[in-house]
């Protein structure tokens, strides 16, 4: 088994490297090894297993679904009967990717049987809800002493209305629009925040 354990920096499917800061300061790119391991599982039947802040795929036998796995194009699961259902791996993987971003996180593979995410535990971060849709209301105070706003740290999720502040990192379609601006330098704020989500307490 391989164990990668550091803290995530990945800014989407297509921005290159996903990078992994480990504990010793060392950078590597996790994605070839990611990838070896997604090519060893392809064509077996697979299930997987999410949570807030844990996505595993696995081989198993008695599974409807048959993993499909081609580099840079899809990573989908096909179900054993004829009627068409897919699973879009690929999707949900990168959404806990964005989730995880920021974050301390463990990364366990062995080959050919699983390969699983999940946040190190020994990290005590900051939580957010969802509360306006999938934005999350920012408690009082906070976007100055967690997100940082307005100085040279602040988190690239950060949004500011009418409405107040508001964590868009588990807003997927608006996260993965930030980090793709800041994959590019094109946004001011430089960094990923570590926070977690909670679940839904509506505004």
């Amino acid at each position: 088994m391989q164990k990668f354990k550091g803290r995530l920096l990945y800014t989407g499917w297509f921005n290159l490297p996903w990078r992994l800061v480990m504990n010793d300061g060392e950078e590597i790119d996790i994605l070839p090894v990611i990838n070896d391991s997604l090519i060893s599982l392809n064509g077996k039947r697979v299930s997987y297993q999410k949570t807030l802040d844990s996505y595993t795929l696995f081989a198993d036998v008695a599974s409807e679904f048959q993993f499909k796995y081609t580099p840079e194009e899809y990573a989908i699961l096909l179900e054993k009967k004829s009627n068409g259902l897919f699973i879009n791996v690929k999707a949900y993987l990168d959404n806990v990717l964005v989730w995880l971003s920021g974050r301390l996180v463990e990364i366990e593979i062995e080959e050919d049987k699983q390969i699983k995410f999940f946040a190190d535990a020994s990290e005590q971060v900051f939580g957010v809800y969802f509360t306006d849709n999938n934005s999350c209301k920012v408690p009082n105070g906070a976007e100055n002493t967690i997100c940082k706003a307005g100085q040279p740290d602040c988190c690239i999720f950060l949004s500011a209305s009418s409405g107040g502040f508001h964590c868009e990192k588990f807003n997927s379609s608006i996260a993965r629009a930030l980090l793709d601006r800041l994959a590019n330098g094109n946004i001011n704020a430089s960094r990923i925040g570590n926070c977690a989500i909670l679940g839904r307490k509506e505004s």
